[in-house]
């Protein structure tokens, strides 16, 4: 058992998290798929600006076709998820620092969208997180 059981048995209130955890991508998305849950991975490695965030987030996502590439595109599709049904969503973002050190007007622009997503999925009854992996701002509780 993984530090992703805090949020899949919502031990902790669904929201934006560091994840100081060492575990990988697929023992992580076996736990999450096996609670009927969706995890995404962002491997924030190359993400410098608002073009390669957006970019990596449509691919992690699984974004359709129709996606953007904007923030307000960003912003409908985070909060759809109609493509990828599930009992709850993880955002598991690898690395966020290259963004924040790089961008971070963009970086505080995607972190008011995702914190506005886990505010409505709540709404909707569907636990949403996101969980930060790497060097995080301290704002960020541990998960």
């Amino acid at each position: 058992m993984s530090k992703l059981q805090l949020a899949l048995t919502q031990e902790r209130t669904p929201g934006m998290y560091r994840f100081d955890s060492r575990a990988t991508v697929e023992f992580l998305r076996n736990e999450a798929d096996a609670a009927g849950w969706q995890l995404f991975y962002l491997d924030g490695a190359k993400v410098r600006d608002k073009k390669s965030f957006l970019a990596k987030a449509a691919r992690a996502l699984n974004f359709p076709a129709y996606f953007g590439h904007n923030w307000d595109a960003f912003e409908e599709c985070v909060n759809d998820l109609s493509w990828a049904p599930a009992s709850g969503y993880i955002l598991l973002f690898q690395a966020p620092e290259r963004l924040v050190k790089n961008a971070r007007a963009d970086w505080e622009i995607a972190v008011e969208i995702l914190s506005t997503a886990i505010e409505n999925w709540n709404e909707l009854g569907v636990p949403f997180y996101v969980l930060l992996r790497g060097m995080v701002p301290g704002e960020f509780p541990a998960l």
